[in-house]
This record gives structure tokens, C-alpha cells and sequence, in this order.
């Protein structure tokens, strides 16, 4: 209703998978909270920073869209209890990802733009899916890398990141290396919320894969994800990136949003790789994920 905007407003941001409510008066002033899970039947995945960032545009541009949430103080939420399951959605496997590319999505890399592709779930349910980008890099698989892997200094990076740092990075007995990491996002002022990520990093296979850390409490449901990096299939010294991730989160979206993020999400999900790897073409593959790197 139109007449009533004028002395209350009720908003909602649906931030993956996690929510807030409020039915607030023009001059209430939010105090400050960090956002809990809600919970309801449906599910959707899209690529969890690039979410987030698709979301803020919509709250910033049309926030009667948004549908009303629950907000839980943070203080309430001990981030060292286990998180009540330990997976649901399926691991990706490191290494290439079964899919062809078609010539219209080469002529569409070749212009430097993603291609992007949502396939089914593996349950069949329309409600989720796999979200994959595909991106050409300017840059050698090196260069690339060291924007990946270098979690530490997302910040700045990544839109809205307030917060990554690793909290444990291990070398495995089979090469690879297991880094997990904080990851905190501002949705809008005086609210973010916080997740907590395991990543593996496979060099032999050029890709690294994450899950959430099951040992700590996120304001995800689940996350599943694979970041994959190839030599390009024409140019030497330039790259091919893949880039998946599954988001399992407890709140539905409405149609508005669910157009919203299917046109713009995963375009952002590898645009900061891609500008960052560009801008800095020479770096290397950082000194602890390197072969003979003894940590």
C-alpha cells in the first residue's frame, strides 16, 4: 500500500540465507546486529559473494521488494559449536568440469564477457541448482592463481567484504593444501553476517573446492564450490576460469530477486579475478601454496 510507505516501512533482505525483519518508522534509526539464518522448505544456489553483492543492489534500488525476515542478535550464536550437519549438498570433484562450450559462448568470451550457465540440481528440484561461470583472463594461470589463493587480501577486493582471514592453512600428505578461512560481508549498515569455509586446494588438478567448516556455526545452510583455472585453448599466456558454487540457504526468494540474480550474479562471481589478475599479470603463485613450500 502506497499510503502507508509514508510512516512505516517494512523491508526485507534476503542475503544468502539469511534475513532481517523490521517494521520501522522513517526516522528509526537500526541498531546494530548480526543477521541468523531463517528458516522455510525452499532452496536456490548462486555464487555466495556475488549474491550478496546482486542483493544490496536490489535493497539499495527498490526495497519495498524485499520480503520481510527475522533478525537474531549475534551475541546469541557461539560461532564454535558445530554447525548441526556436516553437508548436505554434493562435493565437487577437482578438476575439469564436464561441459562443452558452443561457438556462440566463444564468441562471447572472445568480447571478454563471462558466459554463464545454470544447470539442474542434482535432486531434479527447480528450486536449486549449479550455477557455473566461465571467464577469460588476460593474464597466465599463475597471475590468476595468486588472486585466488591469496584469501588474506580479498578485502578490498570483493565488494562489501569486511572480514577474510584464514585461520588454518595445512599441507596434506597428498599435496594438496586445506585452508580455512572467516569470511565476513556487510548486507547494510550495522548488519553482515559471517561464514566460515574449508577450502582444498589441488595443484595437480588446477582447481580448488570448498565446503563450509562444519566445526563452526555459518549463517549458510550449506556451500559447495570449485574454482577451476586452465590454460586458454588459442592465446598463450592467457586463461580459462571456471567458477561453481552451490548455496543451500532456509528462506524463499521472490520472483523480482530470483530475476535479479539470474541476470547479474554470476557475472560478478569472477569479475574481481578477472580485473585483479589483468592489473597484475606477473605475480606468482603465493610462496606457501608452491611446490617445496614447507609450512
Amino acid at each position: 500500500n502506497n499510503n502507508s510507505t509514508s510512516t512505516e516501512l517494512t523491508t526485507t533482505l534476503l542475503s544468502s540465507g539469511v534475513c532481517i525483519q523490521s517494521d520501522m518508522p522513517q526516522n528509526f534509526r537500526m541498531p546494530t546486529h548480526r543477521i541468523a539464518p531463517c528458516y522455510s522448505s525452499h532452496r536456490n544456489v548462486f555464487s555466495h559473494v556475488a549474491l550478496l553483492s546482486a542483493l544490496l543492489a536490489v535493497f539499495v534500488f527498490d526495497p519495498l521488494r524485499i520480503a520481510q525476515v527475522a533478525i537474531v542478535d549475534a551475541k546469541k550464536i557461539n560461532r564454535n559449536a558445530a554447525h548441526g550437519h556436516r553437508g548436505l549438498l554434493s562435493v565437487y570433484k577437482p578438476g575439469p568440469f564436464d561441459m562443452v562450450l558452443d561457438r556462440s559462448d566463444e564468441k562471447v568470451l572472445e568480447k571478454g564477457n563471462p558466459v554463464m550457465k545454470q544447470l539442474p540440481g542434482d535432486d531434479g528440484d527447480e528450486l536449486s541448482g549449479k550455477a557455473i561461470c566461465i571467464q577469460d583472463v588476460a593474464a597466465p594461470k599463475k597471475a590468476v592463481w595468486n588472486q585466488i589463493l591469496d584469501l588474506d587480501s580479498y578485502k578490498g577486493k570483493v565488494n562489501k567484504l569486511k572480514e577474510c582471514k584464514n585461520y588454518l592453512v595445512k599441507k596434506n600428505l597428498d599435496g594438496t593444501m586445506r585452508i580455512k578461512t572467516k569470511m565476513v560481508i556487510g548486507v547494510m549498515p550495522g548488519y553482515s553476517y559471517e561464514n566460515y569455509y574449508d577450502h582444498c586446494y589441488s595443484p595437480k588438478d588446477d582447481s580448488v573446492t570448498w565446503s563450509l567448516d562444519y566445526d563452526k556455526t555459518s549463517d549458510f545452510d550449506d556451500v559447495s564450490g570449485h574454482w577451476h583455472v586452465e590454460e586458454h585453448p588459442k592465446k598463450p599466456g592467457h586463461s580459462r576460469v571456471f567458477y561453481a558454487c552451490d548455496l543451500k540457504f532456509k528462506n524463499s526468494l521472490p520472483g523480482p530477486i530470483m530475476n535479479f540474480l539470474q541476470k547479474t550474479a554470476l557475472k560478478q562471481a569472477t569479475g574481481w579475478v578477472k580485473k585483479e589478475s589483468e592489473s597484475n599479470p606477473e605475480a606468482d603463485i603465493p610462496a606457501q601454496f608452491s611446490p617445496g613450500f614447507a609450512l
